[in-house]
């Protein structure tokens, strides 16, 4: 953010919880966002997917992991307790003003979250490990 301000580079991706009040302050000029809907706190920012570049969808999440082992109850009360602030006035607030928000509570579950992981992997692994023999072959016809 501050290379982009700065002049030095001309061009980021970053989540709204780092550009939303930039953007708002007019010193950064947004173009979309890569989420599958508008985000709320610039409604009037398309998406990438309304701009052209069907399919360009990524989102942040986060997660709250433990040590392996971790005893069901202890579990159980962390997800209760994470259930509870996801669903907290001040907490939703805080979120918008950020730029996001946060997930349905059925979202805030260890099963949910292993599901999430998974699909994840499923999505970014192929194009990871794409990536990684186009980086191969590009070092390789440097050297020739």
């Amino acid at each position: 953010m501050n290379d982009l301000l700065g002049g030095q580079v001309d061009f980021m991706c970053d989540q709204t919880t780092n550009t939303t009040s930039q953007i708002k302050a007019g010193k950064i000029k947004v173009y979309g966002v890569t989420t599958k809907k508008r985000v709320a706190s610039l409604p009037n920012v398309p998406t990438m997917t309304r701009l052209g570049l069907k399919g360009f969808e990524v989102s942040i999440w986060h997660a709250l992991y433990g040590p392996k082992g971790t005893p069901k109850p202890v579990i159980d009360k962390l997800t209760k307790a994470l259930q509870e602030a996801l669903k907290d006035a001040t907490v939703k607030q805080r979120f918008a003003d950020l730029g996001t928000e946060p997930v349905d509570e059925k979202r805030a579950t260890p099963e949910a979250l292993r599901a999430h992981l998974k699909a994840e992997i499923d999505r970014w692994g192929p194009i990871i490990k794409k990536s990684r023999r186009l980086c191969r072959l590009v070092g390789i016809l440097q050297k020739i």
